[in-house]
């Protein structure tokens, strides 16, 4: 029997939860431009399951995990 790995069922969730978010914003307020800034794996999963009109919005992706950067460093990496 296998262990459940919470951990993974966890950042599958925040996945959803994401695209679930963008989804929400993207049609309350009419976006027509998304830049999704995800790590590599989180980016893979939202792939698969944003709906293909909020897909067709995205007009970039990068893959880096800029959680734990402070918000200067972000502006540096992003626009650098």
């Amino acid at each position: 029997m296998e262990t459940t790995d919470w951990h993974e069922l966890e950042k599958e969730h925040f996945a959803e939860t994401v695209a679930s978010a963008m989804e929400q914003l993207a049609r309350k307020d009419d976006v027509t431009a998304i830049i999704v800034v995800a790590p590599p794996r989180t980016l893979a999963r939202l792939r698969l399951i944003i709906r293909p009109d909020i897909k067709k919005r995205i007009i970039a992706e990068v893959g880096k995990d800029l959680a734990r950067h402070p918000i200067w460093d972000i502006e540096k990496q992003l626009l650098g």
